[in-house]
């Protein structure tokens, strides 16, 4: 009641009408008790008549006494619902009249320069209050009144924030979460509701990015996974997904709850799902993508390399590539991901033979697109990606693997008349040329530019246009490359032969190879373990040496004009440093 008073002296305002305020409380008809939906649904068309006056004339005063109506409805049904626990028929209609005030206070979404106004009320926790009421129509219309509140398109981010703050001041993704749990997606009105609340949470983390740790913590990651670990497709399910990946996206500390509440275990499952099947739609597809990201992006943290190795999470991805699905695709990226910064998963993968499953993928199409999902650009973004994915694995497996596997890695090379390392090479010479065209293209851009500003310079411009031509994938190519020339086991050098061979042939040189490498490993800026930068030393030292005697096409051209003859290309006749 204390706070009721204190609201009521901040509504009272000089020179405004105060006939609203002194009038003698009114009475409430007496009228034959009624079904509470038919009441609900009368006071909605009540509402949805008067909806347009009511936002025309809302202001800060007009706006104060709206709330001090809400509150004294809410305190009214409340003593109400306490005296007749056992007669729902004397608290309807208050219950009414309380539906009524909601409804009305949803004029103040259209006019967020009163969201200050609204939180100095204080009124935001009486609202959340109300989530727990035993009325599922009132509960839900203040999660609608939230999301179209912090969804409000002309809202400035300063009346946004102060929104937000205030609730989450007030504990409102707790008291939401619980809300969210007595709803079921089987009910259309109740999907609905589940579908705003998610709609405020996103919202919230729009606003202030800062709040998602706490936001997580309280309650909406464990939801979220316990969502898409259950079995079945549904529009929450999927904004469920989204959620999640808002909630992981650069917040370490979101990650390392995820592995504590075993969210890795429950993306396995999620992912297990699409394993066997495609997904039956776009929205299915975007499910099954948001779910690997989700995994790949929690990977990013050792310890959940870790769990994900212990829940067997290299077989399950191994045998998604097995069966080729569209799955097949995002399951390459969660494999990249897990073996490039641990040496146990790569070792895991070693064991299990799954070099028998990736590396016949090197330069394969990837698996057929759903027919859902043609188009010509499609599908050559799709090929791009495969491919670096997969080279990518190979140059992860190449970075991490020691000893006896990665002479094991070698020899996968070497077989069938080292096919798969041909493969690799042909795919360097593919990508070579595409990067090489984007730079020829940017640079005729930027002649016929004649000086026109840009937001980005001409070196950022140049890179993004080899990146889009596939630049990653020829950074890891060429790692695998200059791994397989610096190898000194023996049966290595005619795979070094092969190398240098194409490599002329193409009319490069194993000083392009090495000036990708060089290239990539400035723009690495990640930290890497003691084993990892060992073998890159080792094999950085090994290439130079093979520099320092041969020469790159440049030199070779320029001999070419020469009359003395030349050497043919391949091998020196001393090859020690090899």
């Amino acid at each position: 009641m204390e706070a009721l008073n204190e609201l009521e002296a901040f509504a009272y305002h000089p020179g405004a009408s105060s006939s609203t305020a002194d009038e003698a409380p009114r009475k409430r008809p007496r009228v034959a008790p009624r079904d509470a939906s038919d009441l609900l649904a009368q006071a909605e068309r009540e509402f949805a008549s008067s909806k347009v006056e009511v936002a025309e004339t809302l202001d800060a005063n007009s706006l104060k006494r709206m709330i001090l109506s809400v509150e004294k409805r809410i305190n009214e049904n409340l003593q109400l619902r306490v005296k007749y626990a056992e007669q729902p028929e004397r608290f309807l209609d208050s219950e009414l009249e309380l539906f009524q005030e909601l409804k009305a206070l949803h004029s103040v979404a259209a006019t967020p320069e009163l969201f200050p106004t609204f939180v100095r009320t204080r009124c935001t926790a009486s609202l959340l209050g109300l989530l727990a009421h035993d009325n599922l129509d009132i509960s839900s219309d203040v999660v609608d009144l939230f999301y179209e509140m912090t969804d409000a398109d002309d809202a400035t981010p300063e009346d946004l924030q102060s929104l937000v703050d205030a609730l989450l001041e007030n504990d409102a993704p707790m008291a939401l979460i619980a809300h969210m749990e007595k709803l079921n997606d089987a009910n259309e009105e109740e999907a609905r509701c589940i579908h705003s609340t998610l709609g405020i949470f996103e919202n919230i983390l729009e606003a202030r990015p800062a709040s998602a740790a706490a936001v997580a913590k309280s309650g909406l990651m464990a939801w979220t996974l316990g969502r898409l670990k259950a079995r079945g497709f549904h529009a929450n399910k999927l904004y469920a997904a989204e959620i999640l990946a808002l909630l992981l996206q650069q917040h370490s500390e979101n990650q390392q709850l995820l592995g504590e509440l075993e969210g890795i275990l429950s993306l396995l499952v999620a992912a297990s799902q699409f394993k066997r099947r495609e997904p039956a739609d776009l929205e299915e597809a975007e499910l099954m993508e948001n779910t690997l990201g989700c995994l790949t992006t929690s990977l990013a943290l050792p310890e959940n390399q870790h769990r994900f190795l212990k829940a067997e999470g290299i077989e399950l991805m191994i045998l998604t590539l097995k069966e080729r699905k569209y799955a097949s695709r995002g399951a390459l990226r969660v494999l990249d991901a897990a073996l490039r910064a641990n040496g146990a998963n790569c070792e895991r993968f070693v064991d299990i033979r799954g070099f028998k499953t990736v590396l016949p993928l090197i330069g394969a199409a990837p698996p057929p697109q759903p027919a859902f999902a043609k188009g010509r650009k499609e599908r050559e973004a799709a090929q791009r990606q495969f491919d670096e994915s997969v080279v990518g694995i190979v140059s992860t497996l190449f970075h991490q693997l020691v000893g006896e596997r990665r002479l094991r890695l070698l020899g996968k090379l070497a077989e069938d008349g080292m096919a798969k390392l041909d493969m690799l090479l042909r795919l360097r010479h593919k990508y070579a040329a595409r990067v090489a065209a984007a730079e020829e293209e940017m640079e005729g851009a930027a002649s016929d530019e004649d000086g026109e500003e840009d937001e980005l310079g001409y070196d950022e411009r140049l890179y993004l246009a080899r990146v889009e031509a596939g630049l990653p994938c020829l950074q890891a190519i060429d790692h695998c490359l200059a791994f397989t020339c610096a190898a000194k086991a023996k049966g290595c050098k005619p795979m070094r032969q092969r190398v240098l061979l194409s490599l002329y042939e193409a009319g490069a040189s194993l000083h392009d190879v090495w000036a990708t490498v060089e290239e990539s490993a400035r723009l690495d800026v990640e930290e890497k373990s003691e084993a990892v930068q060992r073998a890159l030393d080792e094999m950085g030292e090994a290439v130079k040496a093979l520099l320092s005697k041969y020469k790159d096409a440049a030199a070779d051209e320029e001999e070419e004009r020469q009359p003395e003859a030349e050497e043919e290309p391949g091998e020196p006749e001393e090859d020690e440093a090899a």
